[in-house]
C-alpha cells in the first residue's frame, strides 16, 4: 500500500470518527437517559445559557485548548490547529442536532440504543485519534494529559469523563437549575466508554498507523 493510500484511508477513517461522536452525541440526548458523560458539561452549558450545543461545545473546547497549552507548558502548532477544528465540529454538531428528529420509545429499546450507541461513541473516539490528523481538544486534553503523566489514553479518558460529569453537576448546583443531561446513562459512559475504546485498542488498527495504541507519541512528539 503506498503512503498516498494510507493517508486517503486515514482521512477517510478521521472524517467517520467525528461523524460517529458528533451523531452519538446528539442520539444521547434523544434518548433522555442522560447525555455522554464527555458532552455532560457542553450540555450543562447549552441549557443554562440557552445556547445551542455547537456553540456550547466550542466555548469548552477553547478552554481544552487553553489547557493543553498550560499543561504541556508549551504553545504549538498543534494545539492552535485544534481552534479552527473546534469551531468546525461545534457546527458539524449543530447540523446533526437540526436533522435527528426527537423520538419516543419505550424504556428497555431506548436503553439498547443508548448502550449500541456508546460503542459507536467509542468507536468514533479510537477511528479519527488513530488516524493521526488532527484532534478536537476533548480527545486533545486527555491526549495531553496522557503523555503528560505517561498514563494510557484509555484510563485518562475515563477520569476525564468522570470529571466532566462531577462538574457538571456542580455547575446545575451553583446555578440552582436541574441535574441538566445527568442520568443513568451518564454515569454508565463514564465508566466504560474509555473501557470500550481499551477494546478497540487491543484488536483493531488503522493502515498506515500500526503502532494504534502509541500514537500520542506521533502526534504531539517530545522536544529535544
Amino acid at each position: 500500500m503506498t503512503a498516498k493510500e494510507n493517508i486517503s484511508k486515514r482521512l477517510i477513517f478521521y472524517i467517520l470518527g467525528l461523524n460517529f461522536i458528533a451523531i452519538a452525541l446528539v442520539l444521547n440526548i434523544r434518548y433522555n437517559l442522560g447525555v455522554a458523560a464527555f458532552s455532560s458539561v457542553m450540555y450543562s452549558i447549552s441549557s443554562i445559557y440557552g445556547i445551542s450545543l455547537g456553540i456550547a461545545s466550542i466555548i469548552c473546547y477553547l478552554i481544552f485548548v487553553l489547557a493543553q497549552c498550560i499543561l504541556s507548558r508549551k504553545i504549538t502548532a498543534m494545539y492552535l490547529i485544534e481552534i479552527p477544528f473546534s469551531f468546525a465540529f461545534g457546527f458539524l454538531t449543530d447540523f446533526y442536532d437540526m436533522i435527528i428528529p426527537d423520538f419516543t420509545a419505550i424504556l428497555p429499546i431506548r436503553v439498547i440504543l443508548f448502550l449500541a450507541t456508546m460503542f459507536l461513541t467509542a468507536l468514533g473516539v479510537f477511528l479519527y485519534v488513530n488516524a493521526a490528523f488532527i484532534m478536537i481538544p476533548t480527545e486533545g486534553i486527555v491526549e495531553t494529559i496522557s503523555k503528560v503523566f505517561s498514563s494510557r489514553f484509555s484510563l485518562v479518558k475515563n477520569i476525564f469523563d468522570i470529571s466532566m460529569v462531577v462538574i457538571s453537576v456542580l455547575l446545575c448546583l451553583f446555578y440552582r437549575t436541574p441535574l441538566y443531561g445527568i442520568g443513568a446513562g451518564t454515569i454508565l459512559s463514564a465508566f466504560c466508554i474509555g473501557r470500550i475504546i481499551k477494546i478497540y485498542e487491543s484488536f483493531l488498527s488503522i493502515p498506515g498507523n500500526p503502532k494504534t495504541v502509541n500514537v500520542k507519541e506521533e502526534i504531539y512528539p517530545e522536544n529535544n
